[in-house]
């Protein structure tokens, strides 16, 4: 290198000055440990995306109700309280359309990036839109959606869509042929994925979790979050004890041992790695069947697919269904078709697939003149048109050779061969369609040196950030950060049942009366207010979003919610009733909390009513209308 670097920069610059596949070639051990396989980097794109995309869509339910102003948060309440490093597009306008139409392009650049379509775009995009859309509602987040904005942006700086991507097969340029990728991010992203055990090991000092063993049975007493599953294993405490020392023995020991487990000789340490990285999907595996956690479990899932080794992808390409060889032939008068075969090669995992035009082939040519098909012709030189070449491919593909089975039903072989033969007459249409969306370019795979300075330098504030959490570094380290931190959705604290799992547990009424003396319980209507706890708590939220909302409204902190609260449920009752049905309008109510506190093993519960929040409703329903008081 020429010059001096600035002093941070010092030690990035060595990983800057060469590709990453020199790096992991002159460093075999280091790579061993920091390294991530291209092809494991593809999965990982695709698995968070999809788990992105699934969350956006279910947002779509609750544009009025959590993301507007004439729901539970108006942006007047985050202007006046919120930080104002939570910078967000979606504080320009608080209306459900303006809302909506954010949420699609955020869901386009979602797809984006699972297709791998200017994937460092949609990454990019993504991780920014994210970090927003988190800061125009803090009170419905859950660990989820801190965790996604960490993930997404170690994506913006490794070359997630240099396999299996729509880049891979229109660049001009090739994707880096060597599947090895050693660099600062993909450092960062494998400490990133293990400080959330690590840190959250350090935090669960409670006793509950070390000497007693009791913090699966604490965790699986709270009845809002408890699913029947887990509800019936309160039933054996010797498995209990046993989980909550197999769950904090884990998250201490595994980080380290997942990541120099590859140090070790021979197969012994890529077992030990594969072995670990099993061992903590089923952690999450367990919090799917025993608590609703939203979307926690798979955005975690996602996430320990980074630890998925080259030996694998090795395996599964040694595999005879991966060893066939096809060629695709096209018509060479066809760019449309031409892009779309090399698609399928791509996307399948293709790579010993031939593609050549037909007409230089007398017996391709023949066959795409006499059927109006492309052709597939396999290495026992047999010919497939139209929807049955389409499941040749699929039958030899690695990666999704599972549904060749399925797709080959008799049932679907009619509108298979319709659905190819409308693309056949209309491709010059879809052609000039999709000719902006698959137009050839050069693309750049890797990331630069500024990227990967960045990456060096946010892996040692992420680090810095994490330590001082668990008060190996001074709470003024954490403090200096903040800002940066909040501006950029970073700002990450791993204290999942730390440092032990609540103990107080409970259910919402709400007590209302109507314009005609009939009581009312505001969450059901149509029913009457019951105290008794339902039989399954945990199922009657409506989502995730909502459960964290009325979670937080019982707590003393976020009193001051309460009162937006109230107004937004005059609003829903009183919608449609001023003029009407005036006599089902919603006059007042009071919010009350059924306090069950879980006891220790063996011991009786016992439930105490408190009303947080009384509230009245006038007859216009507006805000300025509505007054309420704490009880």
């Amino acid at each position: 290198m020429q010059g001096s670097p600035p002093a941070p920069l010092f030690i990035a610059a060595p990983l800057s000055a060469m590709s990453s596949d020199s790096l992991a070639i002159r460093h075999p051990r280091l790579h061993a440990v920091f390294g991530i396989d291209l092809r494991t980097l593809a999965l990982f794109r695709a698995a968070l995306a999809s788990v992105l995309l699934f969350d956006l869509l279910r947002h779509y339910g609750d544009l009025g109700s959590l993301y507007s102003d004439a729901g539970v948060m108006p942006r007047q309440w985050l202007v006046q309280f919120d930080t104002p490093w939570h910078l967000s597009i979606y504080l320009i306008n608080g209306t459900p359309l303006i809302t909506g139409l954010l949420l699609a392009v955020q869901a386009l650049a979602a797809l984006a990036l699972l297709l791998g379509w200017r994937t460092r775009l949609a990454a990019v995009l993504s991780f920014l839109m994210w970090g927003w859309l988190c800061n125009r509602n803090p009170l419905v987040l859950i660990g989820g959606d801190l965790l996604m904005a960490c993930l997404l942006f170690w994506a913006c700086l490794l070359p997630v869509g240099a396999r299996w991507s729509a880049d891979a097969a229109l660049s001009r340029t090739p994707p880096p042929a060597d599947p090895r990728h050693l660099s600062w991010a993909s450092a960062g992203l494998l400490l990133q994925v293990m400080s959330v055990y690590f840190y959250s090991a350090i935090l669960k000092s409670g006793p509950e979790w070390l000497p007693d063993y009791t913090a699966v049975y604490y965790a699986l007493s709270l009845d809002r979050y408890a699913t029947p599953l887990g509800q019936w294993l309160l039933h054996f405490p010797v498995l209990m004890q046993g989980l909550t020392a197999y769950v904090w023995w884990l998250e201490l020991l595994g980080p380290p041992a997942i990541l120099l487990a590859p140090l070790l000789p021979g197969r012994l340490g890529t077992g030990l790695r594969a072995l670990l990285m099993l061992a903590f999907m089923s952690l999450h595996i367990g919090f799917l069947l025993c608590l609703e956690l939203g979307h926690f479990p798979f955005v975690s899932l996602s996430s320990l697919t980074v630890f998925l080794g080259a030996w694998f992808w090795n395996w599964r390409a040694g595999q005879p269904r991966a060893q066939q060889r096809l060629t695709i032939y096209y018509d060479q008068d066809c760019g449309f078709c031409r892009k779309t075969s090399v698609l399928f090669r791509v996307f399948l995992g293709l790579q010993q697939t031939s593609i050549q035009p037909a007409q230089p082939q007398p017996r391709a040519r023949a066959l795409l003149e006499a059927n109006g098909s492309w052709v597939v012709i396999d290495q026992d030189d047999r010919a497939y048109l139209k929807w049955q070449a389409y499941l040749r491919l699929l039958a030899a593909s690695p990666l999704f050779g599972w549904l060749h089975r399925p797709l080959s039903a008799a049932v679907l072989a009619g509108p298979g061969e319709r659905a190819y033969d409308f693309v056949g007459r209309h491709r010059g249409a879809f052609a000039r369609l999709s000719a902006p969306l698959l137009g050839e370019r050069e693309t750049r795979f890797e990331t630069g040196p500024g990227g990967q300075t960045l990456a060096a330098l946010a892996l040692a504030l992420i680090a810095a950030w994490n330590l001082s959490t668990i008060q190996v570094l001074p709470a003024r380290v954490q403090d200096g950060l903040r800002p940066l931190f909040q501006l950029s959705r970073l700002e990450q604290f791993w204290n999942m049942f730390a440092p032990y799992p609540l103990k107080d547990d409970g259910w919402m009424v709400i007590d209302g009366q109507l314009a005609n003396g009939d009581n009312v319980d505001v969450l059901n209507p149509g029913q009457a207010p019951n105290y008794d706890k339902p039989e399954h708590l945990s199922q009657t939220h409506r989502n995730i979003r909502w459960h964290s909302y009325l979670g937080r409204l019982s707590e003393k902190d976020f009193a001051r919610h309460r009162l937006w609260f109230g107004k937004y449920l005059c609003r829903q009752w009183n919608a449609d009733k001023l003029d009407s049905d005036r006599e089902h309008r919603l006059l007042r109510f009071k919010i009350n909390y059924v306090f069950e506190p879980t006891p220790p093993p063996g011991q009786i519960t016992h439930t105490e009513q408190q009303t947080l929040w009384s509230h009245e409703c006038f007859p216009s329903a507006a805000d300025s209308d509505s007054e309420a008081k704490t009880p």
